[in-house]
């Protein structure tokens, strides 16, 4: 007998898939899954195909499908002509509420993050601060090994922590609050955080730390401050990894880029409307393959005071020198850099611009897991990659 015609009974199937024998006899009588053959005895009788429809039906159930729809799927109705068409529709609307659930988790997991960050700080009281002219940098550090930092606009150490707790068995990692940003906090007086100050800013931090070339690692706008390190600081920059630098500026698209400056000017009266505004130009908390487009629009929830204050500062004073900063190609060129971008970052805006960059610079461009935020929401996947990225 082949395993395609080979029978099996209910507790076999129940050891195979891990659902209790009255379990699937429930789904049964909920015509949840087509009854099976029975044989002499009255015995239920499952084929191979069989047992993996009804491991699709838990796969189907753990991520929320309705069991309405799970009915449909299996054919257990038997109403429907074109079973295979349904499937695809079915399967379809499923994944677009798994994505949409994904990305609402992963905007969840950001927050309790940075809080998991804050209230460390509190408790520990360990911070290490780097005085500049006009602010305080707040950075940490941890790990043996190689000097890496890790960058990001407006992403800080919160933000970084677990990457960076994936990376400092290999590595001395430094992160530190950009600006304006966590225990960085914005004083009177203080320069605007453009990606030029963020670089000086990021040159004194290496200073304080190591007199020769180090790893840098950068994301969204923290890949722009390191262009503009590479530019000005190139013998710092030992080799760097740039993730979804979002360029409106190489980008071809009049229509986006006034979309973006309108954003950027309405932050500072309309925080919730520019992070709307925001969220829908980029796609950046989308999960989209090659074959996939982010959503024109997709509704965000009432973001509470203090994130819309965060907001009001970097959509309103960091975001918009990052996007329209100009890179110096001939200035990059003379640094070891690597160009990465999300998997799933498809016809996003920061993956559209550092393809561009990559060409410009003759470059490949390397897949790295998850989409734009693949560093927060990923960790462990990214980390195991950027030490591959990172060896000489």
């Amino acid at each position: 007998m082949s395993e395609r015609d080979e029978l099996f009974g209910i507790a076999e199937v129940s050891a195979r898939i891990g659902l209790e024998p009255d379990t699937i006899r429930y789904f049964e009588r909920q015509r949840v899954i087509p009854s099976p053959r029975r044989d002499s005895a009255g015995h239920r009788q499952y084929t191979t195909a069989d047992v993996e429809l009804i491991r699709m039906l838990v796969h189907l159930r753990e991520t929320g499908m309705p069991l309405a729809d799970i009915a449909q799927f299996t054919g257990a109705d038997n109403k429907v002509a074109d079973l295979a068409g349904l499937r695809v529709e079915l399967l379809t609307a499923h994944r677009r509420r798994v994505q949409d659930r994904r990305e609402e988790l992963d905007r969840a997991l950001d927050v309790i993050t940075r809080k998991i960050m804050d209230f460390s700080d509190r408790i520990t009281g360990s911070v290490n601060l780097l005085e500049r002219t006009d602010c305080t940098i707040a950075f940490d550090v941890q790990g043996e090994g190689p000097l890496l930092f890790l960058v990001g606009a407006p992403a800080g150490r919160a933000g970084f922590a677990p990457l960076a707790h994936e990376l400092s068995d290999r590595y001395t990692v430094v992160t530190h609050d950009p600006r304006g940003v966590g225990a960085s906090r914005a004083v009177l007086g203080m320069a605007a955080p453009t990606p030029e100050v963020l670089a000086e800013d990021l040159a004194a931090l290496v200073d304080r730390l190591t007199g020769g070339p180090a790893l840098f690692v950068g994301t969204s706008g923290g890949a722009v401050t390191l262009l503009e390190l590479a530019k000005q600081y190139s013998e710092m920059v030992g080799r760097a990894v740039l993730h979804e630098p979002p360029l409106v500026s190489l980008v071809a698209d009049s229509k986006l880029a006034d979309r973006a400056a309108a954003v950027f000017e309405a932050a500072e009266a309309d925080p919730q409307r520019a992070v709307q505004e925001f969220f829908d130009l980029s796609g950046a908390a989308h999960h989209t393959g090659p074959d996939q487009t982010p959503p024109a629009h997709m509704s965000m929830p009432e973001l509470p005071a203090e994130e819309l204050e965060k907001n009001r500062y970097f959509l309103g004073q960091m975001a918009g020198p990052s996007v329209f900063y100009v890179p110096d190609i001939e200035a990059i060129r003379r640094v070891a850099i690597t160009l990465c971008a999300g998997s799933l970052s498809h016809h996003q805006l920061a993956r559209r611009a550092t393809q561009m960059l990559a060409e410009r610079l003759g470059l490949p461009l390397v897949d790295m897991p998850g989409n734009h935020l693949g560093a927060s929401s990923e960790p462990s996947e990214f980390a195991k990659d950027l030490k591959r990225l990172l060896e000489p």
